[in-house]
């Protein structure tokens, strides 16, 4: 009879935890110790990831590591801050098996080099539940230039980085509700959205309030405007969906209100309007205007026709 031998928390943390820090010595101590550079502040934020939740339980783990890194790679995104590092916390419900770490931390240190990011710590446990993966990101803004949700004011043109709704189809499709022609498309959406690192200099440049699409797009407007206290009035416009989203029959209340697709929203002034979305474009996104804040508290959402919709629900809660 073969038995099985599962390596301990200790030997885990050596041959694939350790080699996240990239030669750095921030797994041998209690805590990390990281050098916030002059005319900087440290800009932190945190996401836990429940297996059932926020990723399907049966996911294979490189899709994990790629979502779990890059939903808080967005966050700093939308406050206009350069990754740096990010602690790792993860409880599992069960022994590891040596190929799932070594995907999983493959696609984590593939991310890492993408990115410019390192792992400084973080914790390895197991926990009565499903898999459980908390990730705190951290990194580096100008003194007084980080993007915030209250940096709205009414006039303010409301633009995305790209297109929403596919992350939703992507897990629609995971759960077998439905099937299309760009499954593949959809699913990658899903689990390896791009946080828009890569343009933190532009969106500082132009944009004066920004916020990532997780909750939903209504909702996330819904932030922005509780935050600079104002309204907004959003419009289906050409590009607002993808292509690949526009040929599937699916209500674009959905599409409008599932979230996890981590494009930007952003508040912009209109004189920065048109630099903005030209700079954009040139690198590479398809950024779109979908409409402008307002005096009113409301927030309005207008279909193809300018009709307003009813909707029943504004975006993703917890509770």
């Amino acid at each position: 009879m073969t038995v099985k031998v599962y390596m301990n928390e200790f030997d885990v943390i050596e041959k694939y935890f350790r080699p996240l820090t990239q030669g750095r010595d921030a797994l041998q101590d209690d805590a990390a110790a990281l050098d916030v550079p002059a005319g900087q502040e440290l800009i932190v934020t945190s996401d836990t990831s429940n297996a059932g939740t926020h990723f399907m339980a049966d996911a294979a783990p490189g899709d994990i590591a790629h979502k779990v890194l890059r939903v808080n790679l967005s966050d700093l995104a939308a406050m206009g801050a350069k990754p740096h590092a990010y602690q790792l916390n993860i409880a599992f419900p069960n022994k590891p098996q040596e190929a799932w770490l070594a995907e999983f931390t493959a696609a984590l240190f593939a991310d890492q080099k993408q990115f410019g990011i390192f792992c400084s710590g973080g914790d390895t446990t197991t926990i009565n539940g499903p898999l459980s993966i908390s990730i705190t990101a951290m990194g580096f803004a100008p003194k007084g230039k980080a993007l915030r949700r209250s940096g709205a004011k009414p006039g303010d043109h409301i633009i995305l980085t790209g297109p929403v709704g596919d992350a939703l189809m992507g897990l629609r499709i995971l759960q077998g509700k439905i099937k299309t022609d760009d499954d593949n498309y959809f699913i990658n959406a899903y689990y390896r959205p791009t946080p828009r690192t890569a343009h933190i200099e532009t969106l500082r440049t132009h944009a004066s309030a920004a916020i990532d699409i997780s909750d939903g797009l209504v909702a996330d407007v819904g932030h922005v405007c509780k935050a600079s206290g104002c309204g907004a009035e959003i419009k289906i416009v050409p590009g607002i969906f993808s292509v690949p989203a526009r040929k599937v029959k699916i209500n674009a209340e959905e599409l409008l209100t599932g979230g996890d697709d981590y494009e930007l929203l952003l508040a912009v002034r209109p004189e920065e309007s048109a630099a903005l979305l030209a700079q954009l474009g040139k690198e590479g996104l398809s950024p779109v205007k979908i409409g402008a804040f307002t005096e009113s508290p409301a927030i309005t959402v207008l279909d193809e026709k300018s009709v307003p919709l009813s909707l029943e629900k504004s975006g993703w809660r917890h509770f």
